[in-house]
């Protein structure tokens, strides 16, 4: 049996190991001590390139192996790794909740040439037009990427989580998608009071 490599419960683990390990699992170096831990830890082999193919995306494998799961849950503390999964269903953080944030601006209860005021840390300030359609254009910014004259479309503004927007247009670019605020989310959103 093997496990989607991309599944929630491999990337807890992965994590996991990085904490036991003490840090981030990103060298060549790094491999081949990880795998020398764990195998000083459960007297259990695996080899530096499947550690490595565990964190390097692009070199990754569709699956990976029920016995290597197990061993890597038993470096981090568990029997094996269904025990690992049913620990992670009953204390893992929660993922997913109804978005009930208080002080949050929804793009259906603006009119257009609406203003919004968004920050997030450290120093990131900007001033937004609502243009309809859920689209805004920057017209002030301090200290971000986003500059004066860029647009985008999103849904809402809430404080205290990631601002995700689509179709970015940033000077003669275009991308797909853009985030502001993601470790710390928005830190002001406000609806700013029309001029006359």
């Amino acid at each position: 049996m093997a496990s989607k490599s991309d599944s929630p419960q491999v990337a807890a683990l992965m994590a996991a190991l990085e904490k036991t390990f003490g840090r981030p699992v990103r060298t060549p170096f790094d491999f081949v001590l990880v795998a020398d831990r764990i195998e000083d830890r459960t007297h259990e082999h695996i080899s530096d390139s499947t550690v490595k193919r565990l964190f390097k995306p692009n070199l990754r494998y569709a699956t990976v192996s029920d016995r290597t799961l197990n061993v890597i849950a038993r470096y981090v503390g568990y029997p094996h790794f269904e025990a690992f999964c049913q620990q992670l269903a009953r204390n893992g953080l929660k993922e997913s909740e109804i978005a009930t944030v208080q002080g949050g601006i929804r793009t259906e209860d603006l009119d257009v040439g609406d203003l919004v005021c968004i920050a997030w840390q450290p120093d990131r300030e900007c001033t937004l037009r609502y243009l309809g359609n859920r689209r805004f254009e920057a017209i002030a910014a301090q200290n971000a990427t986003l500059q004066p004259g860029d647009t985008f479309c999103c849904s809402s503004f809430l404080p205290g989580r990631p601002l995700y927007v689509d179709d970015f247009r940033h000077g003669q670019e275009t991308f797909p998608q853009y985030a502001m605020g993601t470790v710390h989310g928005l830190t002001r959103v406000s609806l700013l009071p029309a001029k006359p």
